[in-house]
Order: structure tokens, then C-alpha cells, then sequence
């Protein structure tokens, strides 16, 4: 219990190693205390304890010379790698993100997200006025799409359809994903006008000129052309409500033979370990009726917008795809 309560310290120390850029300057090669807080422009007493306290989870080493150096482990810290989760580090323990969840327990008493409670907002509006904070969150946010879409594409048959909309979309790497494999596919982006605006991973992608771009507003309809809907990772920050209306939407225009595919995580039975508890709490704190939900809370949901949930489909990624038809 005592490593459970402690572990606020390690993220704070993993964060403030991201932060210095401890990674990126030993990817050379070890340094000494001395040579490596000048390099950071930090204290070398203090540093040295990070440094020690790091070193004892396995983040870095230290050699019989007094120096540092990487461990595999710690290069996930690096700014660049596959496996970088350098982004997330800066993001979850900044300084507004980290008086969020200091009101988990106002959230559990009073259901208001700690974000609201903390900055009077709940988390996407709070982005929207702190760029450089914005920044770090859709870095980490894209890099983990990338590794979602990778197994949404392996998990799931799209060559039956001819065209796919993503509904919520974002910038549009989880559409350029599904239009890459399948090359006969045309697709739709649909977000709000702000975000399909900046939508560089398809822009940037080969597959745009087979690709409209809509702006518009998924609790008031959605784009009619179709046979596809793909919703990834947009019902968890929606209350029950809004989550049966962009549902309903979606079912306005489905006719014989179209479908919808939500891409979320399911929450798993009661005691089972796994990332979606832990990200319900997330949910908690962020955003107003964001929640991970059961896969009875999901069959409700499709029941409730006129749908019938299908089939539920695992992938090697922490998210499942929900496949519906109209009921």
C-alpha cells in the first residue's frame, strides 16, 4: 500500500526528468553529475538525487565512475523513439493537470469534473487557451492513434464498403490509416470546422484525393453518404445523452446494409485489472459525463439511438470495436 501511495512521487520525478531532458542528453552517451546539471541548468546536489531516485526504478544507471546513463526504460523519456512517452510524462504531471486531480474527491462527492473545479473548465477548453500545454497532450494523443489505427485496420474488414466516414475525426490519421490498406475505399472526415481545418496527417498522406473534408457539428448530424460510420474514441468524453445522440445521428442515416463502428474501451467486471479503470477516473476528472462504459452500457446506448449492437470485436490495442446495424 505504502508503493501505492508513493507512486504521486515517481510521476512528479518522471515528469520533471522529461521536463530537464534528461533522455535527450544522455543519448550520447554517460555524464557525470557535474558535466549533466550544467548541460540542464540545474543544481547538481539536487539533481543527483532525482538522479538516484530514478536510477533505483531502473530509468537510468549509474556507473562505479559516478556517471549516468540510460537503461532502456529511460529511453522512452527521449523526445524521439517509437516507444516515447515523453509527451504524456510532460502532460500528466503539469502543473494544471496536477491540481485537477488533487479534486478526485469533490469529483467523487459532486460528480463535477476536477478540471472544472480546479480551472472553471472542463480539460478541451482548458487546451484550447494553453497552447503550449495543448501541445504536449495532441503530441502524445496522435502518437497513440497511430498505434490504435495499426490495430483497428488488422482487426476489422473494411473492403466491403465504398465509403467510410469517421465521425469526430479529428485531424484524420485514423481515416488516412483505413484508406491506405484499402485503396478502393473513399472516406469522410467530419469534425468541428477548427479541427478538420488543421487536419495534417491526411493532408500530408497519399490517400486525400480520396477523401472530402466536412466541418460540422456530430450532435446536430452527421454527413449522409456513408455505408461506414466509424466513431473512435469520441463516446468517452460524452455523457449518456450526448453519446445516444451522436448514436441516433448516426442511425438517422443508415439505410439496409450500413453500419457503424465504435472504437472505444470497455470497462471490464469489477476486479479485473486493467487501463480502462484507470482511465474512467481520467474521465472523471476531465470532462462532464465522460465515462469508460460496460459493454451492457453500450448495447443500451445502440438500443436507445435505434441500433443493435452486433458484434464486439477485440484488437491488440486496450479498444474493442463495436459493430451496429439499425435494430
Amino acid at each position: 500500500m505504502l508503493s501505492l501511495l508513493n507512486a504521486c512521487l515517481t510521476t512528479q520525478a518522471l515528469h520533471v526528468a522529461a521536463r530537464l531532458g534528461i533522455a535527450d542528453e544522455l543519448k550520447a552517451g554517460p555524464r557525470g553529475i557535474v558535466e549533466l546539471s550544467a548541460a540542464l541548468d540545474a543544481q547538481p546536489d539536487t539533481l543527483d538525487r532525482l538522479m538516484r531516485m530514478l536510477a533505483g526504478i531502473g530509468v537510468f544507471s549509474a556507473g562505479e565512475d559516478g556517471t549516468y546513463q540510460l537503461t532502456p526504460l529511460g529511453e522512452t523519456l527521449q523526445t524521439d523513439g517509437p516507444k516515447s512517452v515523453r509527451d504524456w510524462a510532460l502532460y500528466i504531471g503539469a502543473a494544471a493537470p496536477w491540481s485537477a486531480w488533487g479534486h478526485l474527491y469533490e469529483s467523487v462527492k459532486t460528480g463535477t469534473p476536477g478540471f472544472v473545479l480546479a480551472h472553471g473548465m472542463p480539460t478541451y477548453d482548458f487546451l484550447e487557451a494553453h497552447p503550449e500545454l495543448a501541445a504536449s497532450f495532441n503530441r502524445w494523443m496522435s502518437k497513440q492513434s497511430d498505434q490504435q489505427n495499426a490495430a483497428i485496420v488488422d482487426a476489422y474488414d473494411f473492403s466491403k464498403f465504398q465509403v467510410v466516414a469517421d465521425i469526430g475525426g479529428g485531424q484524420g490519421s485514423t481515416l488516412a490509416a483505413v484508406l491506405a490498406r484499402y485503396p478502393s475505399l473513399r472516406g469522410i472526415l467530419f469534425d468541428k470546422p477548427s479541427v478538420v481545418a488543421g487536419s495534417a496527417p491526411l493532408d500530408a498522406s497519399s490517400v486525400r484525393v480520396r477523401c472530402d473534408v466536412v466541418g460540422g457539428d456530430m450532435l446536430e448530424a452527421v454527413p449522409g453518404e456513408a455505408d461506414l460510420y466509424i466513431i473512435k474514441r469520441v463516446l468517452m468524453i460524452c455523457s449518456d445523452a450526448e453519446a445516444a445522440r451522436v448514436l441516433r445521428n448516426c442511425a438517422a442515416r443508415m439505410r439496409s446494409g450500413r453500419k457503424v463502428l465504435v472504437v472505444e474501451m470497455v470497462m471490464p467486471p469489477v476486479g479485473e485489472p486493467g487501463p480502462a479503470t484507470t482511465f474512467d477516473i481520467l474521465m472523471l476528472l476531465a470532462n462532464k459525463g465522460g465515462r469508460i462504459r460496460t459493454e451492457a452500457e453500450f448495447r443500451a446506448l445502440f438500443a436507445e439511438a435505434g441500433l443493435k449492437l452486433d458484434r464486439v470485436i477485440p484488437t491488440r490495442s486496450p479498444n474493442v470495436l463495436l459493430e451496429g446495424t439499425p435494430a
